[in-house]
């Protein structure tokens, strides 16, 4: 495992600026990594980011821009590394370095962490998702000394459901009202994976049969 550095920008308590310096692990099994994001990914991310069922399934602002890019990059993304609160990566291929998505912990509980995850249009159905949930999984688990990791997926988003089922996380059930999406309250599905639990389905798969990365 390697590891990239980043420049983080974070107000300290007297309100100064202060160059905080991260070290992003580089995770790989050898067809995908998980690195840093660089400011050279900025013109993919936008192109992923205004997929209408990027923007139909999770938080990323409509009409993203390279604006949006630079900021979540420069910005969001080391100062959630030096919080501890966003470990955020970028999913890319492990030969060409391509960005291929984004993938995250967010981890506002101790002992625990939500999964994120945005694989590119192009991309999906290809097996990326699962390679690069399966590489975070182990980081949060043998890295992080995670005890416990969810996944939220809003109702019927069925790809992200098959790909939580893929790599073994549990339906724990529907909360009906329980996400925000985009001001609205919608239902979600609520999935949980233990560091103790197997890995891979645990029942036979009962949906539809969308890409689900």
């Amino acid at each position: 495992m390697g590891s990239e550095r980043v420049s983080a920008a974070e107000a300290g308590l007297s309100g100064d600026i202060l160059a905080t310096e991260v070290v992003v692990p580089v995770l790989t099994d050898g067809v995908v990594s998980l690195r840093a994001l660089r400011p050279e990914d900025g013109p993919t991310l936008v192109f992923y980011c205004r997929d209408p069922e990027s923007v139909r399934w999770t938080t990323i602002p409509r009409d993203y821009t390279a604006a949006d890019a630079e900021a979540f990059i420069s910005d969001m993304v080391p100062t959630g590394w030096a919080s501890g609160k966003v470990l955020a990566f970028a999913v890319a291929s492990a030969s060409t370095d391509e960005l291929l998505g984004t993938i995250d912990l967010q981890c506002s509980k101790p002992g625990s962490a939500e999964v994120g995850i945005n694989v590119g249009h192009p991309h999906r159905g290809s097996g990326v998702g699962a390679r690069a949930v399966d590489l975070l999984v182990d980081y949060a688990f043998n890295q992080q000394n995670l005890a416990y990791l969810h996944w939220l997926a809003l109702v019927p988003n069925w790809g992200s459901r098959k790909l939580a089922w893929k790599i073994g996380f549990r339906l724990e059930g529907t909360l009906r009202g329980y996400a925000d999406d985009r001001g609205t309250p919608t239902d979600a599905w609520m999935f949980t994976l233990s560091a103790q639990d197997p890995r891979g389905p645990q029942e036979p798969w009962q949906g539809p049969t969308p890409a689900s990365g």
